[in-house]
């Protein structure tokens, strides 16, 4: 059976890492883009992958905590490091999720069920370069790689 797209869109780029990415049709978003290791004006994959995965994520997580009638308060903060590989470049991605108001344990597993449901959060789970940690503090800065 094939499955039925519920949205799609078609996102362009012509110049690679020096001129702009834009998104086809009526929505006109164009972002200049750049590269995190080149001075120079523009939004890079880095960030990108971030602005993907806070928003999709803790979207994700919001929908679980009112589907279980429990507090929305869950916020996240992502970090994107890029660093040699061998050959060219990886990123480094660590996903700092705070949940005030929920016991740990109660947190952590409405976190699972938001790993197992979230589309950007499956692109990435599994990927050992890529880290989700409950934390009591957003800006309690993540060891990179872990």
């Amino acid at each position: 059976m094939s499955e039925v797209s519920l949205y799609h869109t078609y996102v362009q780029n012509h110049n690679g890492l020096t001129g702009t990415s834009f998104v086809e049709g009526d929505e006109g978003l164009a972002l200049g883009v750049s590269s995190s290791l080149i001075k120079a004006p523009g939004t890079n994959p880095e960030q990108f992958i971030g602005f993907a995965l806070a928003t999709c994520f803790n979207a994700t997580i919001r929908l679980v905590e009112a589907r279980e009638k429990t507090a929305e308060d869950s916020a996240l903060r992502v970090r994107v490091d890029i660093v040699k590989d061998d050959p060219g470049y990886k990123f480094l991605v660590t996903a700092l999720i705070a949940m005030p108001e929920h016991e740990r344990q109660d947190a952590e597993r409405i976190i699972a069920v938001a790993l197992d449901e979230c589309p950007v959060a499956k692109l990435l789970k599994d990927n050992e370069n890529v880290v989700f940690r409950l934390v009591d503090d957003l800006n309690a800065e993540p060891v990179l790689g872990e």
